[in-house]
């Protein structure tokens, strides 16, 4: 589905935040080895919203990586 800028041709303020803070949470990952390995759980469909992605960008890396081995954890274990 096309999003509502690329109709138009523009964003509106609110979505150009998204836009920079979806682009600043996936260069933190990129950039950090620890997160790198857990890039799938952490920037997956199910979690990607717009506080999810500025705790990506402005959490500690260790607090990020426990919650996405957690998430890991639990999905081996079913």
């Amino acid at each position: 589905m096309a999003e509502a800028w690329m109709v138009r041709g523009w964003m509106t303020p609110e979505e150009n935040r998204r836009g920079l803070t979806y682009v600043a949470a996936h260069a933190r990952v990129d950039r950090s080895p620890r997160l790198r390995k857990y890039k799938s759980i952490i920037l997956s469909d199910g979690y990607v919203d717009d506080d999810h992605l500025r705790w990506v960008v402005d959490a500690k890396v260790g607090e990020i990586e426990a919650w996405a081995k957690q998430i890991k954890e639990d999905s081996d274990a079913n």
